[in-house]
C-alpha cells in the first residue's frame, strides 16, 4: 500500500488527552435521539474553528463538516453517531452521566470524539490533504431514525462522495484488534407490534369471551419454531418478543392483548420471508382461538449492514499497516444492527470495529448500565480512522 505524505500518526500521539477528555464531556453529558443540541453545537463550533465548511439542523440535529484538501483527489465521508441511551448509568467512573436516566451505553461519545479529532488534525494539514473529506454527524441511530433523513438531504452528494466509512468501538473485542468482514456484517432490524383482538368478559364465564391472552400465548410460543422451521440453515435470524401486555384486573378476560419485539436477519431476502410469515401464522392460529391478529411494523428500521467487499479487504490492509498485521481479524456476523446500513445501500464502503474491551475487569455488554470501554481505544480509532481517509483520498491509479 503506497503511502501518503500526511502521516496517520502525525499529532495523535500528543492530543491522546484531549481525545480522552472530549470523550469524557460527551459522556456526562448524553443526549438521546434528535435531542443531541449541545453534542451539535460542540461538533459545529469545533469543525468552523479550524475553517470546515459546516451544515447544521440536517435531519434535525445532525452536523455536516466539509474539508476540502489542497491537493487533487477523491471525496470520501466518514460518518459518526452521535446519540446516547435513556438508561441509568451505574459505572463507577469520575465522568459518569450528569443527567440521570441518560448514558452513552454504546461508544457513540468516542466515535464522535474520534472523528472530531481527525476532521482537527487533517484541516491543520489541508495544503498536504488530498481530495475531499465529508464528516457526517448523524442523530438518532439508537431509534434508526437518523440516517435515512439525513441521506434524503443529500449529505453524500453534494460534494458527491464515492465511498463511505465508520467505526464502532466493540466492548466485546479485545484492545488492539480491528474485526470487519465483507458481505453481511451486521443483522437487519424492525419492530414489530402484534394486537390480537377478541371480545372480553368475565372471568368465571371464558366460554362467553374470546380470550385473547390464550391466542396470544400460543402465538408467542409458536414464534419460537418460526426461524427453525421457515428458514434454511444456512441463514440467521433472531425473532425476540420483548413485551407482551393485557388486562387491567385478575377477574376480567380483556379484548384485546399486546405483543411487541423485533426481527433480526443478515439478509433482505430472509427479513421479507419472516415478516410475512410472522403476518400470516399470527394471524392464522389467532383465528384457530377465534381472536384476530394484526401485525404493525414500525418505519424505523434498517436493512441488513453489508460491507462491500473491496473496502473491506481495504480496511484490513490500512489496519496491517498501521496497527500490525496481528490486529486485524475476520469479524463474525453481528446480530445486533446500524443503520450505518444505510449510508452502505448508497456508496460502497465499510463498516469497521474497533476493540474496547477493558483490561481490567469483565466487559459490560452494549447498551448495558455498567457499560464501559478501555479508553486507549480511542487513539487507536483515531489512527486506523486517519489512515483510512488518507489511503481512500489518494486518486486512483491505472492498474
Amino acid at each position: 500500500m503506497s503511502k501518503t505524505q500526511l502521516s496517520p500518526n502525525h499529532d495523535l500521539a500528543g492530543r491522546a488527552a484531549e481525545l480522552i477528555a472530549l470523550r469524557r464531556d460527551f459522556h456526562r453529558h448524553p443526549e438521546v435521539g434528535f435531542e443531541e443540541r449541545r453534542t451539535a453545537e460542540i461538533i459545529a463550533a469545533r469543525l468552523a474553528h479550524v475553517g470546515l465548511e459546516v451544515t447544521t439542523g440536517i435531519a434535525q440535529t445532525g452536523v455536516v463538516g466539509v474539508l476540502h484538501g489542497d491537493r487533487p483527489g477523491r471525496t470520501i465521508a466518514w460518518r459518526a453517531d452521535i446519540d446516547a441511551l435513556p438508561i441509568h448509568e451505574t459505572a463507577d467512573v469520575p465522568f459518569a452521566s450528569e443527567k440521570r436516566g441518560l448514558m452513552h451505553a454504546c461508544g457513540h461519545d468516542g466515535h464522535t470524539a474520534i472523528a472530531l479529532t481527525v476532521a482537527e488534525l487533517l484541516a491543520k494539514r489541508r495544503a498536504e490533504l488530498p481530495g475531499t473529506v465529508v464528516f457526517v454527524f448523524q442523530p438518532a441511530e439508537e431509534i434508526f431514525a437518523g440516517a435515512r433523513p439525513m441521506l434524503a438531504a443529500g449529505v453524500l452528494d453534494d460534494p458527491r462522495c464515492d465511498e463511505v466509512y465508520g467505526l464502532h468501538l466493540s466492548a466485546d473485542l479485545p484492545l488492539g484488534r480491528v474485526a470487519a468482514r465483507p458481505g453481511p456484517a451486521m443483522a437487519s432490524a424492525d419492530f414489530f407490534e402484534l394486537i390480537v383482538r377478541g371480545q372480553g368478559g368475565h372471568g368465571a364465564s371464558p366460554h362467553q369471551t374470546i380470550d385473547p391472552i390464550t391466542a396470544a400465548a400460543h402465538i408467542l410460543i409458536g414464534l419460537q419454531d418460526l426461524v427453525a422451521k421457515e428458514l434454511s440453515a444456512r441463514e440467521t435470524a433472531v425473532l425476540s418478543v420483548g413485551q407482551l401486555s393485557a388486562g387491567t384486573a385478575a377477574n376480567t378476560i380483556p379484548d384485546h392483548a399486546v405483543m411487541r419485539g423485533t426481527l433480526r436477519t443478515l439478509s433482505s431476502t430472509a427479513r421479507e420471508q419472516l415478516l410475512e410469515r410472522l403476518r400470516v401464522f399470527s394471524n392464522q392460529l389467532a383465528l384457530a382461538y377465534r381472536a384476530e391478529a394484526n401485525l404493525h411494523v414500525n418505519e424505523r428500521c434498517c436493512p441488513p449492514l453489508v460491507n462491500h467487499d473491496q473496502q473491506a479487504a481495504f480496511v484490513h490492509r490500512c489496519a496491517d499497516a498501521e496497527l500490525g498485521e496481528d490486529a486485524f481479524i475476520d469479524g463474525e456476523p453481528v446480530m445486533a444492527s446500524d443503520d450505518m446500513s444505510l449510508f452502505l445501500e448508497a456508496r460502497p464502503g465499510c463498516y469497521f470495529r474497533v476493540g474496547a474491551a477493558p483490561a481490567d475487569k469483565p466487559a459490560s455488554p452494549h447498551h448495558s448500565p455498567s457499560f464501559e470501554i478501555d479508553e486507549a481505544s480511542l487513539t487507536i480509532g483515531a489512527r486506523l480512522a486517519t489512515a483510512v481517509l488518507l489511503q481512500a483520498l489518494a486518486p486512483l491509479t491505472p492498474a
